[in-house]
């Protein structure tokens, strides 16, 4: 003899019974994980933390090879252009005895005045016609205020150094330098406040550093 199909009510109560065990079950933490997120890729290079920006000025990180190593030679000359009521890069790394020629692409008269911000003191003055150009090469390493005295508004920052690598670190302090070879080097940061300057000797190795220069007292 057949047994008798379950009618509309048992498969109700069957399904009922099913998902009331299927939610007991999450509850007691037998629900799948959630897929797991996997942390960003250290970028090649020398990457880390260094100090935040200081006095609307970024830090900047340099990296010296220990002594013994010769750095190469600077590079040809850069440009600081003016255009748009703007300096333009508004933040340029140069090494030392590297020309910065200053450009005035637009109209109106500018003019460029240099200090160097540790001394307060005027490297450089000059009034740019349109289309002029003019060239000044910075000898001493350290942070360069660059004002056009004329439109009070302008303003840039030069970084000179003997360093082969360089870069300004973000506001937030993070910062990348790519290309970096193995081997021993002075790291130094400079910040617009002295109290947050200081250098300490890294070693660079395999495709990615990280390096933690955000206090170096």
């Amino acid at each position: 003899m057949k047994p008798n199909p379950p009618t509309r009510s048992q498969m109700k109560r069957a399904m009922s019974v099913t998902l009331l065990l299927a939610t007991m079950g999450w509850a007691c933490g037998e629900a799948p994980d959630p897929p797991t997120q996997e942390a960003p890729p250290v970028p090649p290079g020398v990457s880390g933390r260094a100090p935040t920006t200081a006095q609307g000025l970024p830090s900047v990180v340099t990296l010296h090879p220990s002594p013994g190593r010769p750095a190469d030679m600077p590079p040809e000359e850069t440009i600081m252009d003016q255009l748009g009521l703007a300096f333009m890069p508004t933040q340029l790394l140069v090494r030392v005895g590297q020309p910065v020629v200053f450009t005035n692409s637009e109209s109106l008269a500018h003019n460029v005045h240099v200090a160097f911000i540790d001394t307060d003191s005027t490297i450089f003055l000059a009034d740019m016609d349109p289309n002029e150009r003019t060239q000044i090469v910075l000898d001493a390493e350290g942070g360069y205020d660059v004002t056009c005295d004329v439109h009070p508004g302008m303003r840039a920052f030069i970084y000179v150094t003997t360093a082969p690598h360089a870069t300004f670190a973000d506001p937030d302090g993070g910062f990348s330098i790519p290309d970096v070879p193995p081997g021993s080097y002075i790291a130094s940061v400079w910040s617009a406040s002295m109290d947050l300057r200081g250098q300490r000797t890294v070693q660079v190795s395999g495709p990615s550093t990280v390096l933690d220069l955000s206090i170096l007292q």
